[in-house]
């Protein structure tokens, strides 16, 4: 019997096309559920209080914790945000709970006087069953915030496609559409902080496979100026003709920078093994010498800089062989922005 329950409830499940996830979200609603039931609508709601105030506080006062702590202990600011906000909602998660535990004693100690001597009352009984609200509340938003961090951060593809696939997470993450953009406020800074600089030998084939993927991506036209700029303040200082621009390498940069980001992998060869050379002669450009380079940052200035601090980039950079150029600059959102240089004679 208990085996024909289990096998008709695993063909419900089924039924409804749950994921992995949606199973794991159910188990932590029902254990929220229970401990509501077990402590009463009191003390559920008032804990429920104590983390959503404390949570709200933390979105609120994180930069300036994360101020004291860029100053004080010489952390990097996007990680100081958010090592701030986890700081501010657990202190204030401890000073919400002292009071209202203090609160909840009181209310009990009055309910406790007046139901002395008596069996446990209706009332009693009905505060338990009431107790699963805020219960289960706090699972949904606890559940809310956890699944639009891995939607707003670069976690693996798995969980980004179980997140995406679950019935339940989805429904939950578009509930929390106001999260996502104060997510990567509070924690993308840190995101950033930790790509830094990425590229490939100019003149090499190595392929680097991204721990990510991602089509929320925009054209940045001026990180595409300023690039240009610093390029051809480079070969000026150092009596070198500057470079024209060039749309349709400007073109070719930016559709293999978006393909970069779409199928993540970093290199000057796509999956398919398309060179540099491949795409700027299906795009019909003529050329008897050309080069690319790549790089992936958090801006255009830690790029450039990136770029002149490599021989070989630098090199094509200052190279009096090219006279044209086009930069593709794709901003990937936390993940930093893409940049690809293109050069012909």
């Amino acid at each position: 019997m208990f085996l024909e329950n289990i096998q008709n409830i695993t063909s419900l499940i089924k039924g409804i096309n749950f994921n992995f996830l949606d199973i794991i979200i159910l188990i932590v609603l029902l254990f929220y559920a229970f401990e509501g039931y077990a402590l009463g609508f009191v003390a559920s709601f008032l804990d429920f209080a104590s983390f959503i105030f404390s949570f709200v506080i933390g979105l609120r006062f994180y930069s300036f914790f994360g101020n004291l702590i860029a100053v004080y202990f010489s952390v990097p600011k996007g990680f100081a945000n958010a090592i701030g906000f986890f700081l501010a909602a657990f202190l204030f998660e401890i000073i919400f709970s002292i009071i209202f535990r203090k609160l909840q004693k009181l209310i009990l100690s009055k309910k406790k006087e007046k139901n002395l001597g008596e069996k446990k009352s209706f009332g009693q009984k009905l505060n338990h069953l009431f107790g699963i609200i805020p219960g289960i509340a706090s699972a949904l938003v606890l559940l809310s915030f956890l699944l639009t961090v891995i939607i707003s951060l670069p976690f693996s593809p798995f969980l980004k496609h179980a997140v995406s696939s679950s019935k339940l997470g989805l429904n939950l993450v578009a509930n929390a559409a106001g999260l996502e953009k104060k997510i990567n406020e509070v924690f993308g800074g840190a995101v950033s902080e930790t790509i830094n600089f990425l590229t490939v030998k100019p003149e090499g084939d190595e392929f680097v496979k991204l721990n990510f993927k991602t089509e929320n991506t925009s054209i940045d036209q001026e990180a595409e100026r300023k690039m240009l700029e610093l390029v051809n303040k480079e070969r000026t200082s150092r009596g070198l003709n500057p470079l024209e621009f060039d749309e349709s390498l400007r073109d070719v940069a930016r559709k293999h920078s978006e393909d970069m980001f779409k199928r993540g992998y970093f290199s000057h060869y796509t999956p398919e093994g398309v060179s540099p050379f491949d795409r700027m002669a299906k795009a019909n450009i003529v050329f008897i010498s050309a080069g690319e380079n790549l790089a992936l940052a958090p801006n255009v200035d830690l790029a450039m800089q990136g770029l002149m601090n490599s021989p070989g980039h630098k090199a094509n950079i200052l190279s009096q062989d090219f006279g044209t150029i086009g930069i593709g600059v794709v901003d990937g959102g936390i993940y930093g922005e893409m940049f690809s240089q293109e050069f012909t004679n």
